[in-house]
């Protein structure tokens, strides 16, 4: 197989003598589903509006059985006091669950006959991708920052705005309500909760399931991955935290599109999630207000030191794994979907 220098994926046909590592070549459960894209579209749209009415119903439901003193039109206040924090850290785990990895795996398991190998659930990783993964969230983190201040200095309306940082603080509220953390038994849990879960359900939707279906669609890697970006970027209503969150996107997005194993994603965003948890967790041992323990500010100078290092990763990372799955013959077809 002939190396590409450059980690950009690649968007132009295949040739019998160039062979191209893509998405593994999946046999379909469903004929009529397997090549009609707007059929799994709709398909997966419609899982996850099933997802949201279930998991709102079942939210509803544990918040009732915790809190059964709550009315039901306070529920949404109920859980955010601080004595309420168990019920809203189960009903953060069962909804995220619900609405994220259930509507991926019924998905997979109806348009393919090998859903979890679809979905990238496989341990053909070497030590060298788990190394690179590690260093490539730390600077990710470098690169966020720089993109979250450029994203604070966008001119829009002052309305728009008001009504952006207002969402923004009703959101922060929500994370610390779930991050209320004294000792370390609360901040393992918190870890749990609101770094391991959201890593494990949103990469296994988002980089399992959408991202590989985008780009069989768009037949362009770039587009699939920036595209998943986005949406997974909007999904959590953060207008200031948009830039870095579809950065984080595209970064995992390369991640899985070349290391083919949802586990090296789920551990980059694992880590990502829990510097905030740990950000959270000793500004409260110090005393610090949440808000100023998720402050994240750096140097431009090591923003853009950062950038260059993760673009090296990144290069590095694409080679290894290329050459790792190229040795074990897994992964090479020459299905011109791409």
């Amino acid at each position: 197989m002939e190396e590409n220098e450059n980690f950009i994926p690649e968007s132009a046909p295949l040739t019998e003598d160039a062979p191209k590592l893509i998405m593994p070549n999946q046999e379909y459960a469903s004929f009529p589903l397997s090549r009609n894209y707007w059929s799994q579209f709709g398909l997966l749209f419609g899982l996850i509006g099933g997802g949201l009415i279930v998991g709102s119903i079942i939210s509803i439901v544990i918040i009732k059985l915790m809190i059964p003193h709550a009315h039901l039109f306070d529920l949404e206040k109920a859980i955010m006091l601080p004595e309420n924090t168990t019920a809203m850290k189960v009903v953060q785990l069962v909804s995220t669950f619900v609405m994220f990895f259930v509507p991926a795996y019924i998905f997979s398991s109806i348009v393919y006959k090998k859903p979890f190998e679809h979905l990238g659930f496989n341990l053909k990783i070497t030590w060298q991708q788990l190394g690179l993964v590690i260093l490539i969230a730390w600077a990710a983190l470098l690169v966020g920052a720089a993109l979250g201040d450029l994203n604070e200095k966008i001119p829009i309306p002052a309305h728009w705005r008001a009504k952006f940082q207002k969402a923004e603080d009703e959101y922060q509220q929500q994370v610390v309500a779930i991050a209320t953390m004294h000792n370390i038994k609360e901040y393992l849990v918190g870890l749990f909760v609101i770094a391991l879960m959201p890593a494990f359900v949103e990469e296994t939707f988002f980089r399992g399931t959408l991202q590989q279906l985008f780009i069989r669609w768009f037949r362009n890697p770039w587009v699939g991955i920036i595209v998943t970006s986005i949406l997974f970027s909007a999904i959590h209503f953060s207008y200031f935290g948009f830039l870095t969150r579809a950065m984080l996107g595209v970064v995992l997005g390369l991640l899985f599109y070349y290391g083919k194993s949802i586990w090296l994603n789920i551990l980059a965003h694992f880590l990502n999630n829990a510097v905030a948890v740990t950000a959270l967790y000793m500004g409260a041992l110090n005393g610090k207000q949440p808000k100023d323990a998720l402050e994240d500010h750096f140097p431009i100078w090591l923003s853009l030191a950062g950038t260059a290092f993760l673009v090296y990763l990144l290069i590095n990372y694409k080679k290894i794994s290329e050459a790792f799955l190229a040795k074990n013959e897994t992964l090479f077809t020459s299905d011109n979907t791409l």
